[in-house]
């Protein structure tokens, strides 16, 4: 049918100019609903003071058709008719556009023009060959049929779910999982229309099947994590259903979180924190106490599984009490499942944040008696720990006395730091900058002869780094021109001088360094360094002395062929 046999004129000739009108209005509102092609005929619904419909042939002839309202009564022209032919044509215009677009709009060009039965056929045959559509229309058959109950879902969850098959080949476990993802999204649609109690049964169980299927398949490509994201997000939604007493929902999560199934569900308390009321989370919290109370105070002796289990059942009570600034509460946990000075450390420094002064020092001489030997990390946090304490005391010299012995054993420029500002802040007699500089300066010129190589090294470095944090520029110069320092403290100084007739020297040391890694990142490494120092030459004295550096190197590494490729790449005009 051509589209000039439905133009405007011929409608207005139809249903005179009125009707022509008010049918252009419904169709622009969008009043033509449920409309089909079969043939020759056009039948619709359009919706008006009631809902009429509307019959259309297209013939050689023209166009003719009625509708069952009072204007038309099944024979006249009427504005429903008007509406169906330009919903009609609108729809033919789009086909003639799809037809001349790409291999996508050809197809749905075609799949437009076939009749139902054709469509019927169609999709049944895609249906049937291919297993991951076969179990969603599946699903949705028996949904929409009303033959979809709480046994017919859990056998599906079994039959997407297979056990004991032994899978470890990427391509074997992505495709379990491709099948099994289309039952667990239709499960997401239909779970919800059953009551709650056996919605909740049948995700338990879909969770623990995909937790006996893991037991012989390696899943490290992480293929199931949609299935795990579908069923976790489905048991939240589920248990936000269930009407259960706020006791009865406790006891359930409780079993969840601690009778051996917690790897399989999301993490409990949090994961429920906003579909839980008020009553339930208490209750929750409630049943974890009692449990922590039922066990008895952790001790060093105590079996694995027991001092795990004491943590647990803490961290989410732990996590309560601090939200509420109960610091009596938290402390009585930690009393309760103390287990080492890590949880020793965290008491103290709670008792600090809440300035519960009087308490830090039991703590921290708990922490002392903890501690295993050798274990400076837990040292070192209990001695900048005791430093707060002493200040808090106003013991200021021996608070600087023990961040002394700390900067000595670390050598970090955060912990000179925090000594040169115990100085300023309190007027120290002791001048520890000097006193730094000077036992670095020991360290590397009179070595102990027990001292490994390592720790000249590490002294040689901490000097510059003071040096550079003071802005002695003078000392840091004459340090490195002496001894080998680390090349990222040698750039930092070579940053921080003022001029490039003082970069110079240092930029070249570093090319050389870069340079005799001999792999490519360390030449592009020497060549960026090069860039770099161009860009901050002013005189022509400086690109004089930069040209000297250039052939320099270009000698002193000829047998390194990449890097003089690319040097002469980067640097034409100078290297002719």
């Amino acid at each position: 049918m051509d589209e000039t046999l439905i133009s405007d004129s011929q409608l207005i000739m139809l249903a005179g100019d009125a009707a022509f009108s008010r049918g252009v209005q419904y169709y622009q509102q969008g009043m033509v609903i449920h409309w089909d092609k079969s043939g020759s005929t056009i039948s619709a619904d359009v919706e008006g003071s009631e809902l009429y419909h509307v019959t259309l042939t297209l013939t050689k002839q023209g166009l003719s058709g009625g509708c069952n309202c009072p204007a038309s009564e099944g024979i006249d022209f009427c504005k429903h008719c008007v509406a169906v032919a330009l919903a009609f044509r609108a729809e033919q215009a789009k086909q003639a556009q799809r037809v001349e677009g790409d291999t996508s709009d050809r197809i749905h060009a075609y799949v437009e023009s076939l009749d139902k039965p054709s469509l019927v056929e169609a999709l049944l045959s895609l249906i049937e060959n291919d297993p991951v559509l076969y179990q969603q229309w599946s699903l949705k058959a028996d949904a929409a049929l009303g033959v979809l109950d709480h046994k017919a879902l859990k056998k599906r969850i079994t039959a997407a779910f297979p056990i004991n098959r032994g899978l470890f080949r990427y391509s074997q476990v992505s495709h379990y999982f491709s099948k099994a993802e289309a039952v667990i999204e239709q499960l997401a649609e239909q779970v919800p229309q059953l009551p709650s109690v056996k919605s909740l049964a049948l995700v338990d169980y879909a969770l623990a099947r995909m937790d006996k299927a893991l037991e012989t398949i390696d899943d490290s490509g992480g293929f199931r994590f949609h299935c795990e994201h579908l069923l976790h997000t489905l048991h939240i939604k589920t248990v936000k259903r269930l009407d259960w007493p706020a006791d009865k929902l406790a006891d359930y999560l409780y079993e969840k979180s601690f009778g051996g199934e917690e790897d399989r569900y999301p993490p409990i308390p949090d994961a429920y924190l906003d579909v839980l009321n008020q009553a339930s989370q208490n209750a929750y919290h409630e049943r974890l106490q009692q449990a922590l109370d039922e066990l008895p105070n952790q001790t060093a002796t105590m079996e694995w599984d027991d001092r795990y289990r004491l943590t647990r059942l803490r961290e989410p009570l732990l996590k309560r009490a601090q939200a509420a600034g109960d610091l009596p509460a938290i402390l009585a946990l930690y009393q309760k499942t103390i287990s080492d000075e890590k949880d020793c450390l965290e008491a103290a420094e709670l008792c600090i944040a809440y300035e519960a002064w009087d308490q830090v020092a039991a703590w921290l001489t708990y922490a002392a008696e903890c501690e295993a030997k050798n274990n400076h990390r837990w040292q070192l946090e209990r001695n900048r720990l005791e430093i707060r304490l002493k200040l808090h005391r106003g013991e200021a010299d021996a608070a600087a006395e023990q961040q002394w012995g700390i900067y000595q054993h670390t050598q970090q420029l955060e912990d000179y730091r925090q000594l040169v500002t115990l100085i300023e802040a309190h007027q120290l007699a002791t001048d520890y900058r000097q006193q730094a500089c000077d036992w670095l300066l020991k360290c590397i010129t009179q070595p102990s002869e027990k001292m490994p190589f390592y720790q000249v090294q590490r002294a040689k470095d901490s000097l510059l780094e003071i040096y550079l944090h003071e802005g002695r520029l003078d000392d840091a110069q004459a340090l490195c021109a002496e001894h080998k320092v680390s090349a990222h403290l040698l750039y930092q100084l070579a940053k921080a001088l003022p001029s490039p007739d003082a970069q110079i020297p240092l930029y070249l040391r570093l090319v050389r360094l870069y340079v005799e890694q001999t792999n490519k990142q360390g030449y592009r490494q020497g060549i960026a360094l090069l860039k770099e120092l161009k860009k901050s030459l002013q005189t022509p004295a400086q690109y004089s002395a930069f040209a000297h550096m250039l052939t320099q190197l270009h000698s002193e590494f000829k047998a390194k062929r990449n890097f003089i490729k690319w040097l002469n790449e980067a640097f034409p005009d100078i290297l002719k």
